[in-house]
C-alpha cells in the first residue's frame, strides 16, 4: 500500500506506523478545502446530501415518558443481500429482526421530552446470530427531515432508508444487536427542535437509548419474545457514527468514560470534532457544503442551550429564511423551491464598506467555496452577524485556524463562538481502541481541519505520554490525490500508540477500503460522463454521504471484528 512520507522534520517510521512530529503541533499543515472547475454545482449536490448523516440509572430517568417497544419488520438473509451487495457489505449471516424503541429523554435547555430508536436485532440458527452479542450503539448523519427514521429499512419514501440499510447489513446481519438514536427532534419525538451537535445533550440522548435498550432487552426476555430469548448482551460496547454522528460517536464515548462505564472501542468517522476551528473557517469564507442546512439546525439549538446566541432569529439569518423550522417535513429542495433557504450561498458577496471582511484573505476563486457559497441576494447569514463574528475571530484567534497549533482560541468573546468551543471535542483523550476515518477531499466535514487536527493531538500526547497507552488508528480512505503538493507530509494511515499491537491486517484493510473508494469514485465518473455531467461535481455530490460514508463502515466493521475483549482493555 503507498503511503505519503512522513512531515518534514519526522524521522522515518516503520509503514503504517506514521507520526507527526512536535512542531507538526505548533505550526499545523495549511488547510485547504477541496477545489473545482469554475462551474456551477448541479442541483444534485443539494439533493444528494444526507450526511451519512451504562446501565441503569432509572433514578435519573426523564418522569412523563415511558420505554416501550414496537416491532417494525423482519428481514431474511436473502432480502438483506439483495441491497448489502450493493454497498459493499458481506453475506449476511443473519437475519434481522427491527423493532422501535420509544425513550424519555432530555432536550438541549433541560427540558423532558422523549425520542425514539431503532433496534436491530440479529436472528437465525447458526452461531454468529445466537447467544451473547456485541452491541453497536450508532449515531446517524445531519438530516432536515423530521420524519428520519432508522427503523425504515427498505422504506424507499423514508430518507433514513440508505443509512439504515448500511448498518443493517454491515452489523446487524453480521450478528450485532444495533442500538441506533433517530435523536430528539426527530420521527414521533414532541421536541420541536433538534439539539444539533450539543454534545452533552446528544450523549445523554444516545446513553438513555441505550439504556432504555438493555431494559427493552430483559423485558422482552422475561416475557419470552421469540426476537429475543436467542440473543443476550455480552457486554461488549461499540460505538460509531458518521458526520454528525462521527462527533456525537466521540461525545458519547467521552461520557461514558467519565462516567466509568465500559466501552469496548469507538470508530468515529468524517465528524466536525473540531467544531470552533470548523466554525471559524467557515466564518471566514471556506463555506462548505451544506452550510445552509447546517446552520438553522445549529443556532436554535445552541440557542435553546445557551440563551443568548440571538434576541430573534432575524438578528442572525435574513428575514426571508429566519422563520423556517428545522427539521421540517418538506425536503431541503422543497424549502429551496418555496424561498424558506438558500440553495448554497452562506454569505454576502462582495459587501461594501466592511472593514472587517475586508481583513480577510481572498477565497480561491476555483473553490466551490467561492462558487457557491456567496450571493448578492439570496444569502442566509446577514452580514452584521457574520462582522461581529468574524471581528471576535481576527481579534481571538484559534490556533489552529491561524496556523499557531491545533487547540482552541483561548478567550473568544462572541457568543455562537464560545458555544462552539464549549462543543468542540479536541480535549477528549480515548481511553478505547479507536479508529478515526475520512476522506482527505471532504466538502462538507474538512478532513485536515477535523479529523487531522484529532490526529495531530493524539500524536503529540502520546509522544509527550506514552503511559497513557493510547490506542488510534486514522484512516484516510482516499488515495487518489496522494501526489498532490497539498498532501505533502499526510498520512493515509497512522497508528498512534498501542494501534500497532491491534489483532487485525491494518494494512492489508486499509489498502482494500482505499482500493473499493477508488472504484467507487471511477464508477461516479464513469457514470457522470455517461450522463454528459460535470465528472468533478458528481464526485463532489456523493463524496461525503456515499463514497466515504460507504468506505468507513467497512473499515469500522473490520476494526470491530477484532477481538478486543482479549487484546486491549476495554474501559
Amino acid at each position: 500500500m503507498i503511503k505519503l512520507k512522513p512531515a518534514t522534520g519526522t524521522s522515518a517510521k516503520p509503514a503504517g506506523n506514521t507520526r507527526f512530529s512536535t512542531s507538526s503541533i505548533t505550526r499545523p499543515p495549511t488547510i485547504r478545502p477541496p477545489t473545482m472547475s469554475r462551474c456551477l454545482l448541479s442541483v444534485a449536490i443539494a439533493s444528494s446530501l444526507l450526511l451519512v448523516g451504562c446501565g441503569d440509572d432509572d433514578n435519573e430517568r426523564v418522569t412523563g415518558y415511558s420505554t416501550t417497544v414496537e416491532s417494525i419488520n423482519s428481514l431474511s438473509t436473502s432480502e438483506i443481500d439483495s441491497f448489502g451487495a450493493s454497498i459493499g457489505a458481506p453475506a449476511a449471516d443473519c437475519g434481522v429482526a427491527v423493532e422501535k424503541v420509544s425513550y424519555a429523554t432530555k432536550g438541549a435547555g433541560g427540558e423532558n421530552t422523549n425520542a425514539t430508536a431503532a433496534l436491530m436485532l440479529p436472528t437465525g440458527d447458526v452461531e454468529e446470530c445466537q447467544g451473547d452479542r456485541p452491541i453497536l450503539l450508532y449515531a446517524h448523519g445531519t438530516t432536515l427531515d423530521k420524519s428520519y427514521d432508522l427503523t425504515q429499512i427498505g422504506t424507499s419514501d423514508n430518507s433514513a432508508n440508505s443509512e439504515a440499510s448500511l448498518i443493517a447489513a454491515n452489523f446487524a446481519a453480521q450478528g450485532y444487536i444495533v442500538v441506533a438514536p433517530n435523536y430528539a427532534g426527530y420521527d414521533d419525538s414532541d421536541l420541536d427542535y433538534h439539539p444539533y451537535l450539543i454534545e452533552e445533550q446528544q450523549s445523554t440522548d444516545m446513553a438513555d437509548a441505550l439504556d432504555s435498550a438493555r431494559e427493552i432487552i430483559a423485558r422482552q426476555q422475561r416475557a419470552n419474545d421469540s426476537d429475543y430469548t436467542n440473543i443476550d448482551d455480552s457486554g461488549t460496547l461499540f460505538i460509531s457514527g458518521y458526520s454528525q454522528g462521527g462527533h456525537v460517536a466521540m461525545a458519547t464515548a467521552r461520557k461514558l468514560q467519565q462516567e466509568g462505564k465500559s466501552v469496548t472501542a469507538i470508530a468515529p468517522s468524517s465528524g466536525p470534532y473540531a467544531l470552533a476551528a470548523f466554525g471559524d473557517f467557515i466564518f471566514r469564507g471556506n463555506v462548505n457544503i451544506g452550510a445552509t442546512r447546517f446552520a438553522p439546525l445549529l443556532a436554535e439549538g445552541m440557542q435553546k442551550k445557551y440563551g443568548n446566541i440571538y434576541t430573534s432569529p432575524t438578528d442572525i439569518f435574513k428575514a426571508e429564511y429566519a422563520s423556517t423550522q428545522l427539521p421540517n417535513m418538506l425536503s431541503f429542495q422543497q424549502l429551496v423551491d418555496a424561498n424558506k433557504l438558500p440553495e448554497f450561498a452562506l454569505f454576502e458577496r462582495n459587501p461594501v464598506n466592511n472593514p472587517t471582511l475586508n481583513q480577510l484573505p481572498e477565497i480561491d476563486s476555483n473553490s466551490f467555496s467561492s462558487i457557491i457559497g456567496f450571493a448578492d441576494d439570496k444569502y442566509l447569514i446577514k452580514t452584521d452577524f457574520r462582522t461581529a463574528y468574524v471581528a471576535d475571530e481576527l481579534q481571538n484567534r484559534d490556533n489552529l485556524v491561524a496556523g499557531t497549533g491545533v487547540l482552541p482560541a483561548d478567550s473568544p468573546q462572541n457568543n455562537l463562538r464560545k458555544a462552539l468551543k464549549d462543543n468542540d471535542l479536541r480535549g477528549y483523550i480515548p481511553k478505547m481502541p479507536t479508529l478515526l476515518c475520512g476522506g482527505n477531499q471532504d466538502p462538507t466535514v474538512y478532513y485536515d481541519l477535523n479529523t487531522g487536527s484529532m490526529s495531530a493531538i493524539l500524536q503529540n500526547i502520546d509522544m509527550q505520554n506514552p503511559s497513557f497507552m493510547l490506542n488510534v488508528t486514522v484512516l484516510d480512505v482516499d488515495t487518489t490525490n496522494i501526489e498532490e503538493d497539498s498532501r505533502e507530509g499526510k498520512s493515509v494511515l497512522s497508528l498512534i500508540g498501542q494501534a500497532s499491537t491491534n489483532r487485525w491486517d491494518v494494512d492489508t484493510v486499509a489498502e482494500n477500503v482505499q482500493n473499493s473508494f477508488k472504484a467507487s469514485r471511477q464508477f461516479v465518473i464513469s457514470r457522470a460522463i455517461q450522463q454528459g455531467n460535470s465528472p468533478a461535481n458528481a464526485v463532489l455530490a456523493d463524496y461525503h454521504g456515499a463514497l466515504v460514508s460507504t468506505a468507513c463502515t467497512q473499515a469500522t466493521r473490520e476494526f470491530f471484528e477484532q477481538n478486543f475483549n482479549q487484546s486491549a482493555n476495554p474501559t
